[in-house]
């Protein structure tokens, strides 16, 4: 909770006091300048033969009783110094990416990137949209792991994003695994809105639990699920080194189950699941999601106020012990 500092004072009228000062400042120099001693006149010359043609005393003690009176006027007002904080209230939404790594992702119709680079360019930009929310990263083949926990830390989020790849050697793809450990990264949550982002670019071949399972899980904790289907449908071009160690893009099948990401949606309360074709379809499912789920927060500022009408009543008796100990004992004000 940041914090911040602010000066007031109890009773502020008092200041007004201080418009006397400059009125104190004329009358001394008045009062000097029309001054004159009466002395005979041999007495007279006696004391200017050793008395300098400048006192610095004549300016320099009413300068300090200026500052004297001054810093007594302002301890007098009750100067207070508030420590405030700032109470952030937060109706905030925890978020999990459960993002798909399987082989599929190394598909080039998402050109100039392969599916998964350009998932994970969007989902960082989603991430950095929303700078009040928790998020946490899930990534899964054919099996799931947590890449990032829950944090509000989003240079962790976007480091995790970063270092997602392909595992090239999944032998299938676990989307029920991935949605159930995303589940269970919001199982304990105690935001008021919860939700998983669910990217993938296959069908359910592995794992132990299936995605409807999964769903199942989800809607019982009050967890939305958001599904998005990537990729263009059909045949598509595919990376593939040959035995000479030369990448070469061949046309490709790659199967998306649409029907079961509707089902996953229907089941949390969600409609039905979205299908990004491209790069740009993706960025404006992210753009709609960012819309629909928004973080509420309210602030209020709590003062905690202390005195220190001592350090102002300290620094006016410095000043007038000061002006004492130099008029009695260093510069002493001889008469005109």
């Amino acid at each position: 909770m940041p914090r911040c500092k602010m000066l007031r004072f109890v009773r502020p009228l008092y200041l007004l006091l201080a418009l006397l000062i400059p009125l104190y400042l004329w009358f001394q120099v008045k009062r000097k300048s029309s001054a004159k001693l009466a002395l005979p006149a041999n007495r007279l010359a006696l004391l200017m033969k050793f008395a300098p043609r400048f006192s610095l005393g004549e300016w320099l003690y009413p300068a300090l009783r200026a500052l004297c009176y001054l810093f007594l006027i302002i301890a007098l007002a009750g100067p207070q110094w508030g420590h405030a904080t700032r109470d952030f209230r937060k109706k905030g939404v925890d978020i999990v990416i459960s993002m798909d790594v399987s082989g599929s992702m190394l598909a080039l119709d998402f050109m100039p990137k392969n599916r998964l680079r350009a998932a994970v360019d969007i989902a960082k930009d989603f991430v950095s949209r929303r700078p009040n929310d928790r998020f946490s990263l899930v990534a899964f083949s054919e099996y799931a792991i947590t890449a990032s926990p829950l944090t509000y830390d989003h240079a962790a989020i976007m480091s995790a994003l970063d270092k997602l790849d392909v595992n090239r050697e999944a032998s299938g793809t676990a989307i029920g695994m991935g949605l159930a450990k995303a589940v269970a990264r919001l199982k304990d949550s105690e935001a008021e809105s919860k939700i998983v982002i669910l990217i993938t670019d296959g069908v359910n071949n592995s794992g132990e639990i299936d995605p409807i399972s999964a769903a199942q899980m989800a809607k019982a904790l009050n967890i939305k699920v958001f599904p998005i289907g990537v990729g263009s449908g059909g045949v598509v071009p595919f990376p593939f080194v040959d035995s000479l160690g030369r990448t070469r893009n061949i046309p490709t099948l790659i199967e998306l189950d649409m029907d079961m990401l509707h089902r996953i949606a229907q089941i949390t309360g969600t409609g039905k699941a979205a299908r990004a074709t491209d790069s740009a379809g993706l960025r404006e499912i992210m753009k709609e999601l960012d819309t629909m789920q928004r973080t509420e927060i309210s602030a209020k500022l709590n003062y905690r106020w202390v005195d220190h009408f001592i350090l102002f009543l300290a620094l006016g008796l410095f000043f007038l012990g000061l002006e004492i100990v130099l008029r009695a004992f260093i510069l002493p004000v001889y008469p005109e």
